[in-house]
């Protein structure tokens, strides 16, 4: 790409596509000059955006970055920073008389970026790929989309940031003098820490595994900070500070960013702050001295997390630490003396310093928008799914619960995307109407305890019990899940997109040509409805039980079965079906007791 002459967009045709690291703490935008990417200066000569918004009622606008964080301390009420990790969530913020979401806030950051950027080089910004974490899941990538789509954005794609940093390796690295092909990116951020481990095969790069915690990062040092300020105050004072004090909060959270930062260089800090707070109208100071092996022993269980995950990306990957060529840091809070030791004791090897760590991400953003739009750039990458997908089902039914909750995975973590498969499942009962497809994503082998992306309904033709249905998945490198849901043998089929875009479930039912099929009953779990009447069904039929037994069953059977049709309230269907649990519960204690 060559260098455009200095121009205000609109005086040109020409545009740009950028990367964009959309931070917990900093934010910064990249594109692809020569050939190379480059880091554009969007507060002054500085190349970082502080990722914080603040709301100026007087003059009824947004203020971003540094004049926001100027803000924070005399209108903190009115300002609002980590917004990243909100992201995904069902809630909002209030900027003083102002009240946003997270990808709104998260919009506003990414407008101030662009219009920086485009002062900055004269050309246009239209597209961008935008980076998230590892491990965000589905509801916090789709809330990013919607960020950059908000800020009149068109996202490319989304990339995960180790992943993003992986791309400008090359560019610091000689990857053909590896001992190994393995490499490792360790991704503490200010909100948010991910792990990968890729191989490295000439221009191939392809991602083995990926751990993380998206509620884990430099915050949570800063806040070990202000606890100990806290106590410092309360023990001076003789007084319980109130945590709901905002002013203070942000007061101490802003000294002890300042404190960490300086004690990632010098052992000793000391902290001397006039006036943080009052206590019976009388001014209270800050005066202490904070030492590093004092600090590092406030966050050394935060650390040990990271370095678990990282054991655990190892085993993912079947490697060992003596696999790893390269250990490349990304984020700044990386510079934290005790992180690096901690890495230095499971790897014998260099840790790479050679790029930025608040800045490579982004540049390898940059890298990414150059091979989507055909740059000769000789990278090929191949991720991994974050989490693991599949299906709600009735396997290991809990009579206990009254309801299934078997996560059935359909695509494992860390499998290479794009990603294409299949699972074939039965149906329950003799003539089976439909069935809830409930999508998951998560580790657990229990659905309550994953999250879910997305539901419809599935109309089944009569057929006989333990027919085949089959569930296609198809992940494609946006992060958007195809779905594809087939009976077996009846010409029956349902395509279904789930949209991280819209966060909307788009079907096509290639048979019925009916997109709107209303399920039966009163909407509650079709597969535990499904479940129980299969049960009951079986048990009307089976021998040695009494005839007394039997018509119980079936009396409660048929008023239950009526009041799912009739659609009868919902507390009298569910005494129903608690009664008619009960009775089968009984049934088949009494026919074990008999075997």
């Amino acid at each position: 790409m060559k260098e455009a002459k200095e121009q205000s967009p609109g005086e040109g045709e020409r545009s740009i596509i950028c990367g964009i690291d959309l931070g917990t703490t900093n934010s910064c935008i990249a594109y692809l000059k020569d050939g190379k990417p480059v880091i554009i200066p969007v507060e002054g000569n500085s190349p970082i955006l502080p990722s914080v918004v603040s709301f100026d009622e007087q003059k009824g606008h947004m203020l971003v970055g540094r004049e926001a964080i100027n803000r924070l301390s005399v209108y903190p009420r009115h300002t609002v920073r980590s917004i990243k990790r909100l992201m995904g969530k069902e809630t909002t913020v209030h900027l003083g008389s102002r009240e946003l979401s997270p990808p709104e806030v998260s919009a506003i950051i990414l407008k101030r970026l662009i219009e920086k950027a485009q002062q900055s080089t004269g050309l246009a910004i239209k597209q961008a790929v935008i980076t998230v974490p590892a491990y965000f899941n589905d509801a916090q990538r789709r809330a990013t989309i919607t960020a950059g789509e908000l800020a009149g954005l068109e996202v490319l794609r989304i990339v995960n940031e180790p992943t993003a940093a992986s791309l400008v390796y090359d560019y610091v690295a000689m990857t053909d003098k590896l001992d190994t092909p393995y490499i490792l990116v360790y991704d503490l951020g200010g909100g948010t820490f991910d792990v990968s481990i890729l191989e490295i095969r000439g221009e191939i790069k392809e991602v083995l595994a990926s751990c993380g915690d998206t509620a884990l990062g430099g915050d949570d040092f800063d806040q070990r900070l202000v606890d100990m300020f806290i106590r410092h105050i309360e023990d001076k004072t003789a007084t319980k500070i109130s945590t709901d004090d905002i002013a203070l909060q942000v007061r101490l959270k802003d000294i002890a960013e300042r404190t960490k930062i300086s004690l990632s260089d010098t052992p000793f800090v000391a902290v001397k702050e006039a006036s943080v707070t009052s206590v019976n109208g009388e001014p209270v100071n800050l005066n202490l001295e904070v030492s590093r092996d004092e600090y590092e022993d406030m966050i050394r269980d935060l650390v040990d997390k990271t370095i678990d995950k990282v054991h655990e990306a190892l085993r993912e990957a079947s490697l060992a630490s003596s696999d790893i060529s390269e250990v490349l840091l990304v984020g700044g809070a990386t510079r934290t003396p005790l992180v690096q030791h901690s890495i230095d004791g499971i790897f014998d090897i260099p840790i790479q310093h050679s790029v930025d760590p608040d800045l490579c991400v982004a540049l390898g953003a940059a890298v990414q928008g150059g091979l989507i739009t055909g740059e000769p750039l000789g990278h090929i990458l191949l991720d991994v799914t974050s989490h693991s997908l599949g299906v709600k089902t009735a396997d290991e039914f809990s009579m206990d619960t009254g309801r299934a909750d078997h996560f059935s995975v359909i695509i494992r973590r860390n499998t290479k995307i794009p990603v294409r498969r299949a699972e074939s499942y039965y149906t329950m009962y003799e003539n089976q109407e439909g069935v809830d497809v409930e999508i998951y994503q998560g580790e657990s082998p229990r659905c309550k305890d994953n999250t879910l992306i997305g539901a419809f309904y599935f109309g089944l033709r009569p057929a006989s019990v333990n027919s085949t249905v089959t569930t296609e998945f198809a992940y494609d490198k946006e992060g958007i899940v195809h779905i594809t849901v087939d009976q077996k043998g009846y010409d029956n089929r349902k395509e279904v997109t789930l949209d991280v875009r819209t966060r909307q479930v788009k079907e096509k039912d290639t048979v019925t040509g009916n997109d709107d099929q209303e399920r039966p009953g009163t909407g509650n779990d079709q597969a535990v409805l499904n479940y129980i009447i299969s049960k009951y069904k079986a048990l009307c039929n089976k021998q040695g039980i009494d005839d007394k037994s039997r018509n119980e069953l079936i009396e409660i059977g048929e008023r239950y079965q009526r009041a799912l049709i009739d659609k009868e309230d919902d507390d009298t269907i569910d005494d129903l079906e608690a009664s008619l649990i009960d009775k089968i519960e009984e049934i088949e204690e009494t026919l074990e007791d008999i075997e």
